[in-house]
């Protein structure tokens, strides 16, 4: 094995394994990992140092080609249910292809009962090569490259279309470099069936043009790794902005949350405990925009596009609040929109993030959370007789006048 085709398996399977530990997984996700997985087994299968060791280990002769053609067929049916799914019409169980199963179980086991009644010399090697003369070796080769040819088919097809319709960079990158790969594939196996013709025409496959072959297959599994794995960047970049995002805005979430108690769901995570914790990041960040949200609204805090301006205005609802709570009365309710001039409702999420993210940060700068005692953050029904929250004179400063250094530029 040399060190470009141990360098292509590691990545395969670290990409598949990497997908495999994913934290309820989507049914999309759960297929195109099964494909992945199955790619990789048969590309594992297909290096002879490992094909000999296992037919050493087993004693059954070529029983890694049986291997690798079983792989191969579960990864061209995993591609073509997938393919089924995306394109199709929505259904209940887009994945109950009972057809398409059957039709992969019957191949499956067509290929098994070719693979034990044809001659099979011992050693290392593949009997299709050795012995591509014999009928019954013929039709296995056949019928699993016709199987191959469908899946890469249909995988290019599919790849092309979702590629051009995608709007995220690496998303697109990658759908583009799993259609070359399927491409590859297809011409691989036209080669191998050109080869299959000359075998059975008595002619002898040169061997240069083998391990052209061969190179071309590795080449493509490499194309299926990298495909697979820009998307995955795509996400965990996604993840980490989140999970940034998430532990920016607790400090503005937590004083809300104690000036009016009562909004948050469930137990208020210290900001020790909301930093450790790794999950449900995307979810926790949408609900903690619709509880500052809530708690603004509260607050008669007026959403405002600026949010120097916004964050001023809150403060400022902070105080008022604070003062009303002291004498017993509550404070009037600014009714209050979700959507901001020009913003974008298939954003709207991440929009709203990126506007508290800045509301956040002229917050703290006036309000820091290092400086600021319990005392000042009392709930606005204070029955244990403390001070209701102050506001020193002169804290909010002039809107429109950034008080910190923080993520320079993110305002524009």
């Amino acid at each position: 094995m040399t060190g470009p085709d141990l360098a292509v398996l590691a990545l395969l399977w670290s990409v598949g394994l990497v997908r495999l530990v994913r934290r309820r997984p989507s049914a999309h996700h759960r297929v195109m990992t099964f494909s992945l997985l199955a790619i990789s087994l048969a590309a594992t299968a297909h290096e002879p140092v490992i094909a000999y060791a296992v037919d050493s280990a087993t004693g059954v002769a070529d029983l890694a080609a049986l291997v690798r053609t079983l792989s191969g067929v579960a990864a061209v049916a995993s591609v073509w249910v997938f393919a089924s799914a995306v394109t199709g019409p929505a259904q209940p169980r887009p994945y109950w292809r009972p057809r398409l199963y059957l039709v992969t179980a019957t191949v499956m086991a067509g290929l098994t009962l070719l693979f034990l009644v044809s001659t099979r010399p011992p050693g290392p090697g593949t009997f299709t090569d050795d012995r591509a003369g014999q009928l019954s070796v013929a039709l296995y080769a056949t019928l699993s490259y016709l199987a191959y040819a469908a899946g890469a088919g249909r995988g290019a097809a599919l790849f092309w279309t979702q590629a051009r319709r995608s709007g995220r960079t690496l998303l697109r990158t990658g759908l583009f470099v799993l259609c070359a790969a399927a491409s590859l594939f297809l011409g691989f196996v036209a080669f191998r069936l050109l080869c299959l013709a000359g075998e059975l025409a008595g002619q002898r496959t040169p061997g240069w043009l083998g391990a052209a072959g061969q190179g071309e297959l590795m080449l493509g599994f490499l194309l299926v790794a990298v495909g697979c794995g820009l998307p995955g960047i795509a996400v965990a970049g996604d993840y980490i902005a989140d999970y940034a995002a998430l532990n920016r805005l607790h400090h503005l979430w937590h004083t809300l949350q104690r000036a009016v108690p009562g909004f948050v769901l469930g137990r208020t995570p210290s900001r020790l405990g909301d930093h450790v914790n790794p999950f449900n990041v995307r979810m926790r960040l949408y609900r903690r925009v619709i509880e500052i949200r809530d708690a603004q609204w509260s607050l008669g805090a007026p959403v405002d596009d600026d949010p120097t301006t916004e964050a001023a205005l809150l403060l400022m609802a902070l105080a008022v609040a604070g003062k009303s709570a002291a004498k017993g009365t509550s404070n009037a309710r600014v009714r209050r929109t979700w959507s901001r001039t020009g913003a974008d409702p298939g954003d709207a999420v991440d929009r709203e993030v990126t506007h508290l993210l800045l509301v956040a940060e002229y917050f703290a700068s006036a309000f820091p959370p290092l400086l600021v005692p319990a005392g000042r953050l009392a709930p606005l029904e204070d029955e244990d007789g403390e001070q209701p929250l102050q506001l020193e004179p002169g804290i909010l400063g002039e809107p429109g006048v950034r008080r910190t250094g923080l993520h320079d530029g993110a305002a524009g």
